[in-house]
């Protein structure tokens, strides 16, 4: 069954290849399915192992293959690339190669090796993202197939708690994970309401993602999207102030103060199931987590291997020595924070890549944002600015920055900006897609307030 899905994808491949070069409205259909995929590939099964480990206790279950990667390399075949240098390529890459270096230090490298497997799809989805937000008819549908996943994860969230549910994961299956990869799609549709770029969408993308936030009764979901949500407003405020921008900063006030209640009461109810007493009570579970991590990290400086932090701590006693409890679900889970995780697997070379990946990517989205500051696009770069700073700080207290939905997520966001930004240096992609529509209406054409033409930058 693996054969013939694996055979599928690769007609997929084919098929869209031929599409892209024969119709541009091709990129359309590419485009919106990147950005919405990845908020449904596990649980409608669009996956497949040819080297399948099923019951590894690792975050990664094999060689992995998706479907989205399939369209990715369709969009890099059928799609001509752009002149300009793709922005943050060598940083990504330096943090792919780093996994692989320490994957030779794992007891079985094909095992460890799945993790930088899955790096190279999720580089090829940001390549793909990249290039397609290069052009005038890309970056729109990739926005709508993120605002349409959240507003898909909303609809199932609601469901959920009509049901009975107090803590909801939509169709990820768990709370934590929908909520750090939600981040990726909220924040940026709130930088597009600031922008005043594709108003409904924008307002959907809002709403849903404020829903979501909302039902996973999550403390650090519900913190670290309200902080991303307040460093994206104020950078904007700060990079061109405007009435509308105003009025979005009350709206949002209001729609908290409204919510607020509400959010209370679900955490009164979650403390009261749980037998906590507080919304800051320790957490000795954690600690103990932490405990191990670090030593394991004295112990094995350079790294025990991606995909293999849960085998060793268990195997090499550091969970028993930390004193983390004998459950199922505290032994067979990583460190809850994503930084200490990458720390112990692939050592300090790989802390430092994934962590300067991190910083490229919001130091180059901010300058570049700043520099066109009336530009459309700037608020949607300091969107994916807030976005990640949102994921950066929820990494430190869960491990899901490893996990495929948040990776895919990251590309597409940091494949957005690396187009934004091609774009408001001038490198707009100008290729057969853009040619073949020029006779024609573009519905998906950025328009750009007039005193744009300041910054002498392209509409996009």
């Amino acid at each position: 069954m693996k054969w013939a899905a694996l055979l599928s994808f690769i007609l997929v491949a084919a098929g869209l290849t031929m599409a892209l070069r024969k119709d541009p409205r091709a990129a359309f259909v590419a485009a919106f399915a990147l950005g919405f995929l990845p908020f449904v590939m596990a649980p409608w099964h669009l996956i497949v192992a040819p080297y399948s480990l099923p019951g590894w206790p690792g975050y990664v279950k094999g060689w992995e293959v998706g479907l989205i990667d399939a369209i990715a390399v369709a969009c890099l075949i059928g799609i001509p690339r752009s002149r300009s240098e793709l922005p943050f390529k060598y940083v990504f890459l330096l943090y792919i190669a780093s996994t692989v270096i320490a994957s030779f230090l794992a007891p079985n490298f094909k095992i460890a090796f799945s993790y930088p497997i899955q790096l190279a799809r999720i580089f090829l989805v940001f390549v793909a993202v990249a290039r397609l937000s290069s052009t005038e008819i890309g970056l729109k549908p990739i926005m709508q197939g993120l605002i349409i996943g959240l507003c898909y994860q909303a609809a199932i969230a609601i469901w959920a708690r009509l049901g009975g549910a107090l803590q909801t994961g939509g169709s990820l299956g768990h709370q934590n994970l929908l909520g750090f990869v939600s981040h990726m799609a909220f924040i940026p549709a709130f930088g597009l309401l600031l922008s005043g770029l594709w108003r409904r969408w924008a307002i959907a993308g809002v709403i849903s993602g404020a829903i979501v936030v909302a039902l996973t009764v999550s403390r650090a979901t519900i913190a670290f999207a309200a902080i991303g949500l307040i460093i994206t407003y104020l950078l904007s405020a700060t990079s061109h102030w405007s009435g509308r921008k105003l009025g979005v900063g009350l709206a949002s006030l209001a729609l908290v103060g409204l919510s607020f209640p509400i959010i209370q009461s679900s955490f009164e109810r979650r403390f009261a199931a749980q037998g906590k007493s507080s919304f800051i009570a320790p957490d000795e579970e954690r600690e103990a987590f932490e405990r191990a991590a670090n030593t394991m990290i004295d112990e094995h400086p350079f790294g025990v291997g991606p995909n293999y932090y849960v085998v060793v701590v268990n195997t090499q006693g550091y969970a028993s020595r930390a004193g983390v409890g004998w459950s199922t679900g505290s032994r067979a889970t990583n460190v809850h924070n994503s930084f200490l995780l990458i720390r112990a697997e692939t050592g300090l070379f790989g802390l430092i890549t994934i962590m300067l990946l991190f910083a490229t990517i919001a130091v180059s989205s901010l300058a570049r944002a700043f520099r066109t500051s009336r530009s459309a696009q700037a608020d949607l770069l300091i969107g994916v600015v807030g976005s990640l700073a949102a994921v950066a700080l929820h990494a430190l207290y869960e491990w899901m920055l490893v996990t495929s939905p948040a990776q895919y997520l990251l590309a597409i966001v940091s494949g957005v900006a690396a187009g934004v930004i091609r774009q408001l240096k001038g490198g707009t992609v100008k290729t057969g897609l853009d040619a073949s529509l020029a006779n024609q209406r573009d519905p998906l054409k950025i328009a750009v307030p007039a005193s744009s033409a300041a910054v002498g930058r392209s509409p996009g």
